[in-house]
């Protein structure tokens, strides 16, 4: 079993694949556009792309993703409702299913899990 862990901080967005021992076996990062906007969640989907292919792992290999954000997040909804680093203000870090849709990268759409964890657990932390 494998987990996915995004740390989205003011200079970096760094993700990390650890195994079932918590051993990190890879890692991606990518530079933080600030102020953050709505391409926030493509980076954020990107780099996890980025970190799972690099673990030779898909994200059907990952049965939960943590998000680290500084700032005020609601757990319940999802929202980080303020982070001034960021320059984010109720901002929606667990996207609707049209907006996960959106922001697929593989070109599934509709049948591939690109952020399907994120909307459907992440925030609120499994």
């Amino acid at each position: 079993m494998y987990y996915l862990g995004i740390d989205l901080g003011g200079t970096n967005i760094a993700v990390g694949v650890v195994d079932k021992d918590y051993n990190i076996i890879a890692r991606a990062k990518c530079k933080t556009r600030i102020p953050c906007d709505e391409g926030l969640i493509d980076d954020l989907a990107a780099t996890a792309q980025e970190a799972l292919k690099n673990a030779g792992l898909t994200l059907d290999d990952v049965p939960w993703v943590g998000i680290g954000c500084p700032g005020t997040i609601n757990r319940a909804t999802g929202y980080v409702e303020y982070a001034n680093n960021l320059y984010l203000e109720n901002f929606n870090l667990r996207p609707s299913a049209a907006e996960a849709e959106q922001a697929c990268h593989c070109g599934k759409r509709r049948q591939c899990g690109c952020l399907r964890r994120v909307q459907g657990r992440g925030a609120e932390g499994g």
